[in-house]
């Protein structure tokens, strides 16, 4: 009986060694391979299983070829639903997946009146609490958060004196740059300060603009380069005299930020090359010059008008700027059919526009969403049966108010982490196709 236990000890331990010497023997470029292709909660979950596994779904460049493959692979990518919550003060944020309909996550530390929200670019979202000046950024897929260091360009104590006042007001925008990677935060700040003169006769005391400033500096997320603080530029006159009052509402799109922005009495397209880190004033059609509305399709930025009059009142004008270098535009018009309901651009697909109806004005929740492609022009509806059970807020007629729904695709980009496996951004690269 003892030679059977030894045996069987025997055979145990060849079985062993045998399945650690296959473990060995699976190329980290297959493990690799597997692995991009996994859901993100497979993932996270795959990462105890070795410090190599652990280190390999830790590296950005990881990330970035998974966040890849969610966006073709069948149901790695969803529908974001985000919109204010009245009741709670809060940013509310539904992800709608074929399989498992409506699961909803809150941020509720969202102050909306003293908050603004970014654009989510790649599963990445922007903070800004306008009150303290603080900014965070949070992945929506892994809902990490982090808080970056206070801007450089606001002191924490008011340098204001007896007979003076300053007033800082940053505008922060959010953006990615593909060739490089980065995520980057631009705070572009005006400074104003302000001569305090008393009046002798009755005590009041009144300021005067003596004067106004503008500052610049990034943040860049992930990356060594200037990391962990902000760093300055400069980009020179005119725009260290001329962005007071520059929106805090922007778009990124292939790389570039833009704003809207009234530039010496005109009204113009302001853009900064991320990876250049230079500003750019591009004009604005003149059809186009009260288009306000901007979004990022299939890598340009479009300006969106909507004809709501007469017997146009279901078309929607693009101008989409083809080449921003050039300052070449084109111009599209999408009409619907005229039983369709008014229909309001919200946030943008693989090849087109997804939009968002509101059937009835009385019924603020009785909303629906539909999918525009750009290269049929085709309509269609885009079924979400659980849409109408959320509470979305009443905005204009036929424009919803501080609501977006857009393409999602999971992002395990890690916003604190700065391991770096072993393998080579080629080997990564190798895998995209």
């Amino acid at each position: 009986m003892g030679n059977g236990i030894s045996q069987m000890r025997t055979s145990s331990s060849s079985s062993r060694k045998s399945i650690n010497i296959n473990r060995r023997q699976i190329p980290d470029d297959v493990i690799l391979d597997i692995l991009t292709r996994l859901p993100a909660k497979s993932v996270v979950r795959f990462r105890c299983v070795s410090r190599t596994w652990c280190s390999f779904t830790h590296d950005p460049f990881f990330a970035s070829l998974h966040h890849a493959r969610s966006l073709t692979r069948d149901n790695g990518s969803a529908l974001l639903l985000s919109y204010p919550d009245p009741s709670s003060s809060s940013t509310s944020f539904s992800f709608f997946e074929r399989k498992q309909g409506f699961r909803n996550l809150q941020i509720s530390h969202v102050d909306q009146q003293y908050t603004h929200l970014s654009e989510i670019i790649r599963g990445i979202l922007c903070i800004n609490y306008r009150r303290s000046h603080r900014v965070d950024i949070c992945n929506i897929t892994t809902q990490e958060t982090i808080t970056l260091p206070r801007s450089t360009n606001i002191p924490i104590r008011s340098d204001a004196g007896v007979d003076f006042d300053i007033v800082y007001e940053p505008r922060y925008s959010f953006g990615f740059n593909s060739s490089t990677r980065d995520y980057k935060v631009l705070n572009i700040c005006s400074i104003t300060r302000y001569k305090l003169q008393v009046n002798p006769n009755n005590g009041l005391s009144t300021r005067e603009v003596s004067q106004r400033t503008v500052e610049f500096e990034i943040f860049t997320i992930g990356c060594d380069r200037g990391a962990g603080s902000w760093r300055k530029i400069d980009p020179g006159y005119p725009y260290d005299q001329e962005l007071h009052g520059l929106s805090s509402e922007s778009v990124c799109a292939d790389g570039v930020i833009h704003w809207r922005h009234r530039f010496f009495d005109q009204e113009i397209l302001l853009a900064f090359d991320l990876k250049q880190e230079k500003f750019q004033i591009i004009q604005v059609p003149k059809e186009a010059l009260e288009f306000h509305l901007m979004k990022q399709v299939k890598g340009c930025l479009v300006l969106m008008g909507h004809v709501i009059s007469g017997y146009n009142r279901n078309k929607i004008v693009l101008w989409i700027l083809e080449d921003r270098l050039n300052q070449i535009w084109m111009k599209e018009n999408v009409v619907f059919p005229s039983h369709s309901p008014c229909l309001w651009p919200v946030g943008s697909f693989k090849t087109g526009l997804i939009l968002l109806a509101q059937h009835g004005y009385a019924d603020p929740a009785a909303w629906a969403a539909y999918y525009c492609d750009l290269e049929t022009k085709n309509l269609c509806m885009i079924q979400v049966p659980e849409l109408k059970s959320v509470k979305l807020p009443c905005g204009e007629a036929g424009k919803p108010s501080d609501v977006v729904l857009t393409e999602h695709a999971e992002n395990l980009l890690s916003l604190t982490s700065n391991v770096y496996s072993s393998m080579q951004e080629e080997k990564v690269k190798q895998f995209a196709g």
